[in-house]
């Protein structure tokens, strides 16, 4: 069978190729015009969505919009206050229409075992089937922290506490749930080496920690993907370079340098709202996005992972989330 290559496809590759004209709002605004995108118009009334850190940036316009998609919409902060002050907002957003979804705030430290195993509980009472999953929360920092655990920070935030949360919410998963993961173009500069996953005092530094996180919720979904589904739908995707508030504070002079080049959070967002509301239904799931379209894992040589260390991480988060876990998800 002869494959057509359009003009849209062109363009696409050789934006991909490019890599800065791909992650800055050009590869969004030129992806958006020539390669058919169409509206998200899925109809998610009755269908309920998780949005950790969704009190600003990329994950406020992802709870945006799936509720204007008529999905329920719980959204998470490590402040309890901050998440009902957003859902509050959210909810009075003169944009809203007779279609959209209503938003719950909840608290959810993505760190912490005690705040993740509670804010489970809490979902299992607001809702008896969540239809999505979007795993945003997490923040690139520069000085070196740990969680109560001991464990360095950003993996524990973005990795550990994330993969925990996915297998406490299972039992509530609806059939064909879709659990999307907001990775990163950091990643593509590391490998995965379980070994080397985290960084200590002496040698952390905040972008590494932060891509080898990144790198291991990919390969994470890479791994889990097929075998989990049809019963869950895993994806990660990668949204771009995106002009938020935690970018600002993790890397001040990338900001500077980029300036009008990044997104805005809603072009940051549009591949997870996309994801999340099923545009990627029928595709071979965990696989790895950038605007609505499946993207290579590995640009830099050294940085690809095999099946079995890919093995070896899904062991070692099983290790580590073991005590948090109750005897009928061991």
């Amino acid at each position: 069978m002869t494959t057509i290559t359009t003009p849209g496809d062109i363009a696409d590759s050789l934006l991909e190729l490019t890599v800065v004209g791909s992650f800055t709002k050009i590869g969004y605004d030129v992806r958006s015009r020539v390669t058919n995108w169409t509206d998200i118009s899925a109809d998610l009334r009755g269908q309920t969505a998780i949005v950790t850190g969704s009190t600003s940036g990329i994950g406020r316009a992802t709870a945006h919009g799936l509720l204007a998609l008529g999905a329920d919409v719980i959204v998470t902060s490590r402040s309890a206050e901050r998440a009902l002050a957003a859902a509050t907002e959210l909810n009075d957003s003169p944009e809203n229409t007779d279609r959209t979804g209503t938003a719950t705030g909840l608290a959810l430290d993505t760190s912490d075992f005690s705040s993740i195993t509670s804010f489970a509980n809490g979902v299992a009472q607001i809702s008896g089937s969540i239809e999505m999953v979007a795993h945003n929360a997490g923040a690139l920092t520069n000085e070196y922290q740990t969680d109560d655990r001991g464990m360095e920070l950003t993996l524990s935030s973005h990795l550990v506490g994330p993969y925990l949360l996915t297998k406490l919410l299972m039992p509530t998963l609806a059939p064909g749930a879709r659990v999307i993961f907001m990775s990163s173009g950091g990643m593509y500069t590391q490998g995965l080496d379980v070994k080397r996953i985290q960084l200590s005092k002496r040698t952390y530094k905040g972008a590494v920690a932060y891509a080898r996180a990144k790198r291991g919720q990919v390969e994470m979904i890479t791994h889990l993907g097929p075998r989990l589904a049809p019963g869950v739908v895993m994806h990660a995707m990668h949204p771009g370079w995106v002009d938020t508030p935690g970018v600002d504070a993790g890397l001040p002079g990338f900001g500077k340098v980029m300036g009008p080049l990044l997104r805005d959070a809603e072009q940051g967002a549009d591949t997870m709202v996309w994801l999340a509301a099923g545009g990627a239904d029928g595709a071979k799931p965990g696989q790895f996005w950038l605007d609505r379209e499946v993207r290579r894992t590995v640009y830099v040589p050294g940085t690809g992972t095999t099946m079995a260390e890919r093995e070896r991480l899904i062991a070692w988060l099983d290790e580590k989330i073991e005590p948090a876990l109750p005897e009928t998800l061991r």
